[in-house]
């Protein structure tokens, strides 16, 4: 970011961000898109002696990247998927995913801690199950140069992401326009992440900031 030049509010940022999703979203051939976010995250996914990874993803709502070809590609090679469920104090449960499924407003839907999983047979595997994943791929507005992202603004994925391994690559999806060419407001709390997809299959690895003094 250029010296002097004035930081806009976090607020005002995600604002227009959404505003720019519902456009971009309304213009996008999902079924393209899908596919083309299946091939690029593949390539993320790390070479291993043991075949089966687990791999955290989620389940797209509408105006999202689409997930749905990636969750079913990823079962398909034979990895074990799993996707987020809010609770009500904004932190992450987990589940398997299963193929065909989406987001809705299950998913979405803050749930209290002590619910009990739904009747689809699929069990909850714990708020830190990100601890034993090989590949997390996060939902997110837009994404810097140096992997700041700009979330929907409850912190979820910044504190689910307390739980992964240090060395756990972590990626975002993003609509082809949204990658932010400006640095974003970034806060101590702030899980950077290590690159971002966009719908075009465009893959970009990000470059944390040096610190001061380095």
């Amino acid at each position: 970011m250029t010296r002097g030049q004035p930081v806009r509010p976090k607020r005002e940022i995600r604002h227009a961000a959404r505003r720019r999703r519902t456009e971009l979203a309304r213009s996008t051939d999902l079924a393209a898109a899908g596919a083309a976010i299946a091939d690029a995250v593949l390539r993320f996914v790390p070479e291993s002696d043991d075949e089966r990874l687990r791999i955290a993803v989620y389940e797209s709502l509408p105006e999202e990247p689409p997930t749905g070809p990636l969750i079913a590609a990823l079962l398909s090679a034979g990895h074990e998927v799993i996707v987020p469920i809010v609770l009500d104090d904004f932190s992450l449960e987990w589940t398997y995913a299963a193929e065909g499924t989406t987001g809705d407003e299950a998913t979405v839907t803050r749930l209290p801690k002590d619910a009990a999983p739904s009747g689809d047979g699929r069990p909850w595997l714990g708020v830190d199950a990100l601890a034993g994943c090989d590949l997390i791929v996060t939902p997110g507005l837009s994404v810097d140069r140096h992997g700041t992202r700009l979330g929907q603004g409850a912190g979820c994925y910044d504190r689910a992401l307390r739980h992964r391994d240090a060395g756990t690559p972590v990626i975002t999806l993003l609509h082809e326009g949204e990658p932010s060419d400006t640095d974003l407001p970034r806060e101590p709390h702030d899980a950077l992440v290590d690159g971002y997809v966009t719908t075009s299959g465009q893959v970009v690895r990000t470059a944390p900031p040096q610190s001061v003094g380095s």
